[in-house]
């Protein structure tokens, strides 16, 4: 009987005619089980394939980034009808998978914001801060001051809020704002850190942030 791994690898576009028809087949099927079944088959014909595995073009990575995250949401879809969290567990392995088929901001924001609300169900805050991070890390420079602010703002620890208001402070220059506002952000995160420093007796990051301060008071005046 054919198999696609018996196929020989020639170039993407034998990985998107197997990923079409798996595509088809899966809006045909009822069953989770079988839809899994048929994009399978992409990955399968690509681990079978030494030239498949070796081609880097970004062709052949979407392909693979469409496969498992088309996985990830029939487990996320799966889970729906029947509650299990071995369905979410296998969502967030094959949503990691995809993540590392895309080099495109808005495919792994989409992608990491299913898996954060899938930490989020399961309760596991760990996961949900982690998968926050990378979204804030894959913002442009000029969004990352004030995404790692919000990772601040949304917790009690007070080492985590230093870690990223570090982070935070790292990229204010990068905002697109007047030096005012820059400066402004500057001093706030200043003060916030200067507080946190204090409160740990953190006498060596505690003076090098009052210097900070100082020298965005002196641009100021």
């Amino acid at each position: 009987m054919f198999k696609y791994t018996d196929r020989p690898f020639q170039s993407a576009n034998d990985l998107l005619k197997i990923y079409r028809a798996a595509y088809e087949k899966s809006k045909y099927f009822r069953d989770a089980d079988d839809k899994l079944l048929a994009y399978n088959e992409v990955i399968d014909y690509c681990s079978h394939s030494k030239q498949c595995q070796l081609d880097d073009s970004i062709k052949r990575n979407q392909i693979l980034f469409w496969t498992y995250n088309s996985i990830g949401d029939i487990f996320l879809e799966k889970n729906h009808k029947h509650m299990d969290a071995h369905n979410y567990l296998y969502a967030v392995e094959y949503y990691q998978n995809a993540l590392e088929f895309t080099k495109n901001i808005s495919d792994k924001h989409h992608v990491l914001e299913k898996i954060s609300h899938i930490y989020g169900e399961l309760q596991d805050e760990q996961g949900w801060r982690k998968t926050h991070e990378q979204m804030a890390l894959i913002q442009d420079d000029d969004m990352k001051r004030q995404a790692f602010t919000e990772l601040a703002n949304n917790t009690d620890d007070l080492k985590l809020q230093a870690k990223y208001l570090e982070h935070a402070l790292n990229f204010v220059t990068h905002e697109n704002v007047s030096v005012f506002e820059k400066c402004k952000n500057t001093l706030t995160i200043c003060a916030r850190l200067l507080d946190i420093y204090s409160y740990a007796k953190d006498k060596k990051n505690y003076a090098r942030i009052l210097e900070l301060q100082k020298k965005t008071l002196e641009l100021l005046d």
